[in-house]
C-alpha cells in the first residue's frame, strides 16, 4: 500500500508509520508536494501515479463540489478521520491508526477507490460513502 498522510494529521504519524510498517510506502502530504499544493491537484497527481491512499481529517473534502468531482474521479482510496478522532492527541491518533493499517491496507487490495470513514475501534467495520 502507498498511503499519503494529508497535511491535516501530524506529519510525524507518517513518519513513524513508515519503519513500523516497511511493506508499505508512507508519506506525509509536505514531503511529496509542496505547502501549498490544492488538494485537487496533489489529487490529481496520485491519481495519474496510481495505487495510492489517502489518511485526512479534512472532511470539506467530501462537501466541495470541486473536491468532492476529484475524488469522484480519481483512482484513490481515501480514509477519513472524523467523528470522536477529531478530540485525540497525535500520540493518541498515532497508536490508533498504527491498529488500523492492516485493515487499511486489506480494503486497498481489494477496491481501487473508494472514501471510508475508519472506525475508532479497531474491531469496528470501515463504513463507505455512498458515491
Amino acid at each position: 500500500m502507498k498511503l499519503l498522510v494529508d497535511n491535516n494529521i501530524s506529519f510525524t504519524i507518517a513518519d513513524c508509520l513508515q519503519p513500523i510498517f516497511p511493506e508499505h510506502k508512507i508519506v506525509s502530504l509536505r514531503n511529496k508536494f509542496a505547502a501549498n499544493t490544492k488538494d485537487v491537484d496533489w489529487i490529481s497527481a496520485l491519481d495519474a501515479e496510481g495505487g495510492w491512499a489517502a489518511l485526512t481529517m479534512e472532511r470539506r473534502l467530501k462537501t466541495r463540489p470541486h473536491e468532492r468531482l476529484a475524488l469522484e474521479r480519481s483512482k484513490i482510496v481515501f480514509f477519513f478521520l472524523t467523528g470522536a478522532w477529531l478530540k485525540f492527541s497525535v500520540a493518541e491518533t498515532a497508536w490508533r491508526v498504527i491498529r488500523l493499517v492492516p485493515l487499511m491496507s486489506t480494503q486497498v487490495s481489494v477496491t481501487e477507490s473508494g472514501l471510508f470513514d475508519l472506525p475508532v475501534n479497531a474491531s469496528s467495520k470501515l463504513r463507505p460513502h455512498p458515491r
